[in-house]
């Protein structure tokens, strides 16, 4: 009785074994199955550019939250790995090795202005990982033949181009100021550009170190030119100060224009009355409703943050949809095959429309606005199809305003 209790006991047992054993081969196959698709990338989330930094973040998060709402992607949940790069270019650089070398991740996501685009696209190409750059307008990121970089944003040349234009039939003289980083550089550089191109005369070109507050000797250079416009290639905080310290040593162009900035909804507020006439360039607008996925993005985003969402934010999550779209075109993570697709497909997201150059990935698609702050608020004023406003100009002098 003993024995065959015995016996029966050690059946059960090597049945329980067997069971468990079974399960966690079952568990293994379950979480291969599940193993998410993971998107990697690095932003400035300290540091002189960690504003846009965050709003970047914000839009991967959302988009990632969406994604993974909508059953992943080949059947498969999205993770994101986000690095802060401090701002830092050599950082960048030493990142996104991180991520394609330690981390094994499948898809790169793009970091945030010029000077960090140009390292992380340098060891994107290295590697053959196909990445689709974000916050990067610089003309010279297309220049260098590489094969797996592709653009969201126009280049500096038409980003800044299509203000001066607009402008050009009714002045003769224009001069530039931009700060000494790279991004805005590029600015400086394509404005100078797109001035020779259309036969005006450039009377002066300034530039300044980063972290300038004073920008009185600059200012008073350009005044002695006296130029129909003033083009500054511009941040955040140095397009406030050019504006209000334009208006105290008296310089009066018939227009002003500033990258980034004048998009920024706490640029008219910070300004007041002297962000009026102001001109900028804007890429997208909460107001944008025609796009597909608009109202979801811009409702999610209200609900996760409580504000509404800026451009940083639309880039962001425009870039993750780019991505997607290509990943599920090829329906595998090959990355040879994603950056011939990210070469040739066109497809509209959230951000506007995706569309590159098939032999530089330099961004050909995306429309450009003109904006000018009028009562306050950002207006479009071209093209005349999508404007909510007539341009207002010359900008009157600071003492009549």
């Amino acid at each position: 009785m003993k024995s065959s209790l015995r016996l029966l006991v050690l059946l059960a047992a090597l049945l329980l074994v067997a069971g468990l054993s079974f399960a966690a081969g079952g568990g293994e196959k379950t979480a291969a199955a599940e193993k998410p698709i993971v998107f990697g990338g690095a932003l400035p989330l300290t540091g002189w550019g960690a504003d846009a930094g965050v709003y970047n973040n914000q839009g991967y998060l959302l988009w990632e939250k969406h994604v993974n709402e909508d059953g992943g992607i080949l059947g498969k949940p999205v993770k994101l790995i986000i690095y802060d790069d401090q701002s830092d270019p050599t950082t960048t650089a030493r990142l996104y090795e991180k991520l394609i070398t330690e981390d094994k991740v499948d898809v790169l996501l793009a970091p945030w202005s010029d000077d960090m685009t140009m390292p992380a696209t340098t060891v994107a190409e290295r590697y053959g990982k196909p990445i689709v750059t974000g916050g990067a307008t610089l003309d010279a990121i297309w220049g260098r033949g590489y094969k797996f970089v592709n653009g969201l944003l126009p280049s500096s040349y038409d980003y800044v181009g299509v203000a001066i234009r607009l402008v050009a039939d009714r002045i003769k003289t224009v001069a530039v100021a931009n700060g000494d980083l790279t991004y805005v550089t590029g600015f400086g550089d394509a404005a100078v550009t797109n001035i020779e191109e259309l036969g005006l005369t450039l009377t002066t070109r300034e530039t300044y170190a980063a972290d300038t507050t004073d920008f009185t000797a600059v200012l008073t250079k350009i005044r002695a030119t006296n130029p129909d416009m003033l083009v500054g290639g511009t941040g955040g905080e140095d397009a406030v100060q050019l504006i209000r310290q334009s208006k105290e040593v008296g310089l009066n162009a018939k227009a002003f224009y500033f990258t980034i900035a004048p998009v920024d909804t706490e640029f008219a507020r910070v300004l007041g009355k002297d962000a009026e006439y102001i001109l900028g360039t804007s890429e997208w607008e909460p107001t944008f409703t025609h796009l597909p996925g608009f109202q979801r993005f811009y409702d999610g985003y209200m609900a996760e943050y409580g504000e509404e969402p800026v451009e940083d934010v639309a880039t962001a999550y425009g870039v993750c949809q780019v991505l997607q779209a290509a990943v599920e075109k090829v329906g595998a993570l090959d990355d040879a095959k994603i950056g011939e697709a990210l070469r040739t497909m066109e497809t509209v997201t959230v951000f506007g429309t995706y569309k590159v150059d098939p032999q530089t990935g330099a961004q050909k698609g995306k429309e450009l606005f003109v904006i000018q702050i009028q009562n306050g608020k950002r207006v479009v004023v071209w093209p005349k199809e999508d404007a909510d406003g007539e341009l207002i100009f010359p900008a009157p002098p600071w003492n009549r305003r």
